[in-house]
């Protein structure tokens, strides 16, 4: 053998010898995953390592409305802090479908957007959660404190922290084509009311409405305890809703 075809026979070697070390590689990373789902013992677990598997963060969020509670999740499965919250007033508590049904979502979201109002006063998340709070929301429009339906929720509705999530996401909007192929989504002017958006997890200025049916769709937690929650969020945490 020449040398030319010596030397292309041991490149031949050596390029599948790498192809069949990468395909292993592969491999055992996907079984490493599959290993730490199957170690799972509870749905609640499932959902916040498959949410770590596409994630590289530290913590992941997990909302359980049954309980009216928000979770934060460590990587290693270990919840880290506890708050309660209070989420949509509709009392069926089954999946938000589209705007005005005070559903809260259930699903795996993202966090896509963090205002603060202990931000630098001249910065862009400062001045919108300003105006934001700004807004003052009349009961009649079906903005009440909790408990009184004739009391208007006011202004700084949102307080010092508003976390917004990505809804509706392609299953939200699956959902929702379905339910419109099939007659359920009320009309509005003829026209059939869309999915909504501005869902969040956010501040209050209702303290009392924590661990009740309050919201029109978003997460409500005390002020003291949002302000807390951000040292565990950053843009793109995944942000599970679970009914359970």
């Amino acid at each position: 053998m020449s040398f030319r075809a010596e030397k292309t026979a041991l490149r031949l070697i050596r390029d599948s010898a790498m192809k069949r070390f990468a395909s292993i590689a592969v491999i055992l990373s996907f079984m490493s995953v599959a290993s730490i789902l199957m170690s799972c013992s509870t749905p609640e677990e499932y959902a916040v390592q498959r949410a770590f598997a596409s994630f590289n963060g530290k913590y992941v969020i997990f909302v359980s409305k049954l309980r009216f509670t928000l979770f934060v999740f460590n990587r290693e499965g270990k919840i880290v802090k506890s708050y309660p919250v209070a989420y949509g007033l509709n009392p069926d508590r089954k999946a938000k479908l589209h705007q005005g049904d005070d559903r809260t979502p259930e699903g795996t979201y993202h966090i896509v957007e963090i205002l603060s109002m202990d931000a630098d006063p001249s910065s862009g998340p400062y001045r919108k959660l300003k105006k934001m709070n700004e807004v003052w929301w009349r009961a009649r429009d079906g903005h009440y404190k909790f408990g009184n339906k004739n009391e208007d929720l006011g202004d700084n509705a949102y307080g010092p922290r508003f976390f917004l999530l990505d809804y509706p996401n392609s299953d939200d909007i699956a959902r929702y084509n379905d339910a419109h192929a099939k007659g359920v989504i009320p009309l509005r002017n003829g026209k059939p009311l869309p999915p909504g958006h501005g869902i969040a997890i956010h501040g209050n200025n209702d303290p009392e409405s924590i661990g009740k049916l309050a919201t029109s769709g978003c997460i409500r937690m005390f002020n003291n305890d949002i302000i807390e929650l951000e040292k565990y969020i950053v843009l793109g945490t995944p942000v599970i809703i679970s009914r359970d």
